[in-house]
């Protein structure tokens, strides 16, 4: 609960400055409408299915990137910044982001997912608050960015079905729910003309249960148990950027990023409770008998090392470029050091912008900014499926989106659209087929311009 309350608040009070400085009425109207929306998105939206392999690690691990308009391009970022854009994914554009400016990004996704096995099919629908972020100057050389965002999510249930010898039929449910946020805070600091370096500090806050009941339908002689962990995570995590920025031609720049994640430790608190009960499967009435074991105790989880290398070549004001290759080490993450049998994962993104032009005064449309883009992505899972082979639970898909400006500002409002496949249904493995929206608003504000009076 504190940590909804401290998103609310911090995301709240961030809104609250940024309306109050706005000068264009329209960008007011269109800003409480995003609040209003993400509200009642993050309050009313029902999350039943996020993916039965948030099972595994610490949950559904949410993008590198947030901003919307990244999102079009494949979530290209690492080499991605402008004067109008925070990429928390590479902390060292911040030091791009023009003095005179104040950015503040929000968004929000609306996801429709089907489920597939080879022979069954269960529809999902997902939506939720995405990120809330400011940023501005605070020297010519020094800026620096605040947010808030999700780090991971889980939600499923799944039940496997068995039969013993002289037991009979068993049945096995595992639950799981709840997710982490971070909040952080990042800092960008040119180094001359063509480099720059950032830092971003996450703290990392939520909590997440965990549920396995094992169940005896056909036998009055064994008792069945239910494990419950409830764990929750107060902690920081760490990560570094660095950008090249060199101009290559007649108002062309090549970028090149670097990114780090330090391996670190989330500490928490952990909650095992474990009882002995009885259950009627078909009306999930519950009957407890007794309690087994209750023990409380803190918990550390290694979250470990990536890097990533990005690429971008643009055009001011036209066309940009990007592709990114990011890895993890995962297969060095342990809680309460037992590792899972987890596999180094990377990915692939590419993708591109284009604006016709942005100076027409009667061609609105002249003025959008479109996205396309791709990824692919080599999870960290890999499962034996019923064929005798072992099958990697990977992730692609493609984007497209739209800048829409808003009149008289540099605001604007993002829209990006994701087609996705992950996981796969041979060896009788789960497959998610999904569309994905998400919606952003972008507001560009001069702050810090000195009004002459004559």
């Amino acid at each position: 609960m504190h940590a909804l309350i401290l998103s609310f608040l911090w995301s709240g009070l961030g809104l609250a400055q940024v309306v109050m400085v706005m000068r264009t009425p329209l960008l007011k109207y269109v800003m409480m409408a995003c609040l209003l929306g993400g509200l009642a998105v993050g309050g009313f939206a029902q999350a039943d299915v996020d993916s039965p392999y948030s099972l595994f690690g610490v949950g559904q691990l949410r993008s590198k990137t947030m901003n919307v308009r990244l999102k079009g391009m494949g979530g290209t970022c690492n080499a991605m910044m402008g004067g109008g854009l925070i990429n928390a994914a590479n902390p060292a554009s911040y030091a791009k982001i023009d003095s005179l400016s104040f950015l503040f990004n929000a968004g929000f996704y609306f996801k429709s997912s089907t489920f597939r096995t080879s022979n069954l099919s269960e529809p999902s629908r997902n939506a939720s608050f995405n990120h809330v972020s400011m940023a501005f100057g605070l020297f010519p050389w020094w800026k620096t960015a605040l947010g808030v965002q999700p780090f991971s999510s889980a939600g499923y249930t799944m039940l496997v079905n068995r039969t013993r010898d002289g037991i009979g039929s068993t049945t096995l449910r595992f639950r799981g729910s709840g997710g982490l946020n971070q909040a952080f805070w990042g800092n960008g600091f040119k180094l001359g003309k063509h480099v720059a370096v950032g830092a971003n500090v996450y703290y990392v806050f939520g909590n997440s249960q965990t549920e396995t009941s094992l169940y005896f339908p056909d036998s009055s002689y064994y008792i069945g148990s239910r494990r419950n962990l409830d764990l929750m995570v107060n902690s920081f995590m760490f990560d570094y950027g660095l950008l090249f920025n060199t101009p290559v031609g007649n108002d062309m720049h090549l970028s090149l990023g670097l990114t780090y994640n330090q391996k670190v430790k989330l500490k928490g608190v952990q909650t095992i409770f474990v009882r002995s009960i009885e259950e009627d499967m078909d009306t999930e009435v519950e009957y407890l008998i007794d309690t087994i074991a209750y023990k409380t105790s803190g918990s550390k989880t290694t979250i470990p090392q990536g890097f990533g290398f990005g690429v971008a070549l643009q055009k001011t004001d036209r066309w940009t470029f990007g592709a990114d290759f990011n890895w993890m080490q995962w297969s060095q993450f342990a809680h309460q050091g037992v590792t899972e049998d987890l596999k180094d994962s990377w990915n692939v993104t590419v993708g591109a912008e284009f604006t016709p032009r942005h100076t027409s005064v009667t061609g609105y449309f002249s003025r959008v900014t479109y996205r396309f883009g791709g990824f692919f992505e080599k999870g960290f899972v890999c499962l034996p499926g019923n064929d005798g082979q072992d099958h990697n639970i990977n992730k692609v898909g493609i984007t497209a989106g739209l800048s829409l400006p808003l009149p008289r500002t540099l605001s604007k409002i993002n829209v990006a659209f994701e087609f996705g496949q992950y996981g796969t249904r041979a060896g009788g493995l789960i497959e998610e087929q999904y569309v994905r929206m998400d919606v952003g608003v972008a507001v560009h504000e001069l702050w810090f311009v000195k009004r002459k009076y004559k």
